[in-house]
């Protein structure tokens, strides 16, 4: 059978301007956040400041993003996680990681307890303990050095430098789309930032939890605006995952009136919040995070909006923080609705695609898709690679009509109604399990 060459006609316009990114419009995907957008979208403006105790927060992880590197980690207390204890680097050490982490959690352990029983007598501290004594100076509690002592204050924070800036390159490919995403739903174009958060911007990245994606979704969440399967996960598309993102953070915001308490209930959950400003009686998110005692309402849920200010921050000053870095071309595609089920081998082969182009562009098809044991569902939105032209401009419904053509030339028999778990897409194709049944268009 003789393949088309239809790739001039798939690579125009054919599905919402914003999906393919202009270089030349968004030559400097990091540009200085849009403060004024509130004025246009009706929205309040996300607040970027903190005062008090959740400013220490935001410089702490500020210092995690752009300081650190993941072969290096901070010794904390969890309650005022400004209070660095010790500074571990790996790379000079020959035991094992857990090793190093519970040795030093055991020894700093001891010294809070012995500072807690000496320090009516600051004179007999010794330099170690007087250390500890002094990180205390500020903290107005009874008991604090017996309390920090717990189990649970010692922490462990791996840095994140390394990857915050492999996140910088990857956001290059999305962010412009991510903003203009956000931008139609009237919200804040920072909260596009969150990703460095959740996933540094990884695709691939996945939870112990099963968190999904650069948004990381967790699947029972992703399946109220998204469409998840044995063949598709759109959790791990970031184009499709980020308009999730957008719709979910503006419901949050819709019943918390908060964007702190917003991006907050993103890790929480929007109800979990709700429950929180009701037995708190606040809506300010520093009187939640220090007065609210939930099990599920932990370290990852209290420091999850600083966490945010703290990329922001990062993200804006990034030049300064780490120098010269590379980013990504802006992502460029187009998305052709795929009108029967069919195996994504036979598309390639049929149109001249390239195959590990097509799984690049289209990371929510799952592996069983590519392997030829799934079908490309029907109605699915296949993305298609794009190099402006100066055709570019066409009208979509002509190039509509050109695809489909060339679609249709498409033998009946690859083209099927339902989902079928099989081998499909190769040479070895079981024809004679296909031929004679189709009795659709």
């Amino acid at each position: 059978m003789r393949k088309l060459t239809v790739l001039s006609a798939l690579l125009l316009l054919l599905s919402p301007s914003w999906l393919v990114a202009d270089p030349m419009a968004t030559a400097d995907p990091f540009t200085l956040l849009d403060q004024d957008a509130h004025l246009r979208t009706g929205m309040p403006p996300l607040k970027f400041s903190v005062d008090g105790p959740l400013r220490k927060n935001v410089q702490f992880w500020v210092d995690i993003y752009s300081k650190y590197y993941t072969y290096q980690g901070v010794i904390h207390d969890s309650k005022h996680i400004d209070k660095v204890y010790e500074i571990i680097d790996f790379q000079t050490l020959q035991l094992s990681q857990s090793r190093v982490i519970r040795d030093t959690k055991k020894r700093l352990r001891e010294l809070l307890l012995s500072v807690h029983r000496k320090q009516s007598k600051p004179e007999t501290l010794n330099e170690a303990e007087r250390k500890i004594y002094d990180l205390f100076a500020d903290v107005d509690e009874p008991n604090k050095y017996l309390n920090a002592a717990h189990r649970k204050r010692l922490r462990f924070q791996l840095g994140q430098k390394d990857r915050f800036v492999e996140g910088l390159h990857d956001a290059g490919r999305y962010l412009p789309i991510m903003e203009e995403i956000f931008r139609k739903e009237g919200l804040p174009i920072e909260l596009t930032r969150l990703p460095f958060v959740e996933s540094s911007f990884n695709i691939r990245a996945r939870s112990k939890v099963g968190a999904s994606g650069i948004w990381q979704f967790m699947r029972s969440t992703g399946k109220l605006f998204l469409h998840i399967n044995e063949a598709v996960d759109e959790r791990n598309d970031p184009i499709r995952a980020t308009e999730a993102a957008a719709r979910l953070l503006k419901l949050n915001f819709e019943s918390l009136k908060s964007w702190p308490l917003a991006v907050t209930a993103y890790n929480h959950g929007r109800k979990g919040m709700m429950r929180a400003v009701r037995r708190v009686g606040s809506d300010d998110l520093e009187d939640v995070v220090s007065s609210y005692r939930s099990r599920t309402f932990g370290f990852a849920s209290g420091n999850f909006f600083t966490s945010l200010l703290a990329a922001i921050e990062v993200h804006r000053d990034a030049e300064k923080h780490f120098g010269q870095y590379k980013v990504a071309e802006p992502f460029a595609a187009i998305e052709v609705p795929i009108p029967h089920y069919i195996s994504i081998h036979e598309l390639s082969r049929f149109l001249s695609l390239d195959i590990e182009r097509l799984r690049e562009l289209n990371p929510a098809l799952s592996s069983d898709v590519f392997a030829g044991r799934l079908l490309v569902p029907k109605g699915y939105r296949l993305r298609l690679p794009f190099e402006r032209t100066e055709d570019a401009a066409a009208d979509p419904d002509s190039a509509a009509r050109i695809f489909l053509a060339g679609y249709s030339q498409i033998p009946d028999m690859f083209k099927l109604r339902a989902q079928r778990r099989g081998q499909y897409g190769t040479s070895s194709f079981n024809r004679r399990a296909h031929s004679g049944k189709r009795r659709h268009k």
